[in-house]
């Protein structure tokens, strides 16, 4: 009993003392190019794509962590890099005309157009197969748009889901096992309503919606789990098109929440680790949110709030938890990265340890002496000591611990040991 009153003091003295200022901020804010910008996709070594601003139009980029490389156009005004697998090959879309865009893939400097029929390139896998949306013969004289993979030469249509009255379906996310994910029509005119797909083994399977009337599946990691939006049920407020940001696993179709009530939100990417990324309402514009599968935080609260940033949207997430993202500042908007900030190193959080006892040793010896004789010699030769999880784990004490750092720390239950 004695041992453990000592020790929680020790802890409650501890958790007294004021946090190093290095323990803030979650996310440092690596700035990709001049303003106008925004970042869509990344890589697992940190590589982002995007779109920057050139002139008046805006072209696709490649920062390789170094450098940003302005893509061009396929001869048009505007282009977009979508996509980056691990070996740094890019997709996107490029204008080659006024009104005409064209799919392409980037990789060792040069920019390559896609079969004309493919109009978007959305993502690749480590493979290299590609998904993005483009247009099809309908075998009736004319065209429809649909969803499809390219890989080795072969353009394969994800078609439609069959029984309904929908036409087109759209490309927007694929995993290294080959997995696609988009948006599917599943009603005709006016309004034809879209619901998210998965596409496996030549299968394409609608996940669902909140009974809503839009939604759509943006990726889907190596476990299979897909993120995007679904369509929720008008609720009178004005939004009549209302979308949730999902995940969806096992089957399971689960809302992610929202950053105020009733809001939009879209989720954009998932990495392995099951961290989520996207964009929702926040009553003032739009926010990037991280999502663990439950609940939406505002990326603007991982930051430093010093550093005058907004947060805008959040693209992309890889395994490093470095994330793809636009951030607004008076300066303008900008593709940026995310990078978490620096923990302490071993040698710190050591002298932190030492810093912390030396506030509390006076403390803690005033409360020893209640029990018995302080001996100083005895006391250096003692060890700490960890109890196993299996044995008997001390409450919360009813207590005031003083003479820390000049705080007082109270707490409210009652002595006991429970097994």
């Amino acid at each position: 009993m004695k041992h453990a009153v000592l020790w929680l003091s020790a802890l409650l003295c501890m958790a007294a003392a004021p946090l190093p200022a290095w323990a803030a901020p979650t996310y440092t804010v690596t700035v990709i190019g001049s303003a106008g910008g925004a970042a869509y996709g990344i890589n697992s070594t940190g590589q982002v794509v995007g779109a920057l601003a050139a002139g008046t139009d805006r072209h696709a980029f490649y920062f390789d962590g170094i450098t940003v490389n302005d893509l061009g156009t396929l001869g048009g005004a505007n282009s977009v890099a979508w996509g980056i697998n691990d070996s740094g090959t890019v997709v996107g879309r490029s204008q080659t005309g006024p009104d005409q865009l064209q799919g392409f893939s980037y990789a060792n400097g040069v920019v390559t157009a896609l079969p004309s029929a493919l109009y978007d390139a959305r993502a690749i896998n480590h493979a290299g197969t590609i998904v993005g949306t483009g247009f099809f013969p309908d075998g009736q004289g004319s065209g429809v748009t649909r969803a499809y993979t390219y890989a080795g030469g072969v353009v394969t249509d994800l078609g439609i889901l069959p029984g309904n009255d929908g036409e087109v379906s759209y490309g927007y996310g694929i995993n290294n096992a080959g997995i696609a994910v988009g948006a599917v029509e599943v009603g005709g005119a006016p309004n034809r309503p879209t619901d998210p797909f998965r596409f496996s083994g030549g299968v394409m399977q609608n996940l669902g919606n909140f009974d809503g009337v839009f939604g759509a599946a943006h990726a889907v990691n190596e476990a299979g789990q897909v993120v995007g939006s679904a369509g929720a049920p008008y609720i009178g407020d004005g939004n009549v098109y209302p979308e949730k940001s999902f995940l969806w696993q096992n089957g399971v179709l689960q809302a992610l929440g929202e950053l105020i009530p009733n809001g939009n939100s879209v989720a954009y990417d998932i990495n392995n680790a099951g961290l989520i990324v996207g964009s929702a309402d926040a009553g003032d514009g739009t926010r990037g949110f991280l999502s663990a599968g439950a609940g939406l935080v505002a990326l603007d609260t991982l930051i430093d709030p010093g550093a005058g940033w907004t947060i805008t949207a959040a693209n992309g997430i890889n395994d490093l938890q470095q994330i793809a993202a636009t951030a607004c500042s008076l300066a303008g908007c900008f593709a940026v990265r995310l990078d978490l900030a620096p923990v302490p190193e071993p040698a710190q959080a050591a002298m932190l340890g030492l810093g912390l006892l030396a506030l509390c040793g006076p403390a803690l010896r005033r409360r020893m002496a209640r029990f018995g004789r302080y001996d100083a010699l005895k006391a250096k030769a003692r060890r700490l000591m960890v109890l196993a999880a299996t044995m008997k784990t001390p409450l919360p004490l009813s207590c005031s611990v003083s003479g820390c750092a000049g705080r007082v720390v109270t707490c409210a239950s009652t002595t006991s040991i429970r097994k």
